[in-house]
């Protein structure tokens, strides 16, 4: 976990040691996910598990991320 431009910074990483999604806590309480394969961007709501970037598709273990994204 790391502090960048938002609140808080985590990468979900796969088997072989690879970054595939970074998500970061925004201040609005809002989570910034970039998709590293594609670098695409999306804003989720992750109290309402709803996707604010319009024609973007977030796979429910990345929405599970970030809903469980906290500070402390």
């Amino acid at each position: 976990m790391a502090e960048f431009g938002g609140l808080i910074t985590e990468q979900v990483i796969d088997c072989f040691g690879q970054a595939t999604h970074e998500l970061t806590l925004d201040y609005d309480g809002t989570v910034t996910i970039r998709f590293a394969t594609s670098g695409v961007t999306a804003r989720v709501d992750p109290a309402l598990r709803t996707v604010l970037t319009p024609g973007i598709v977030v796979p429910d273990s990345i929405m599970d991320h970030a809903a469980g994204l906290r500070l402390g």
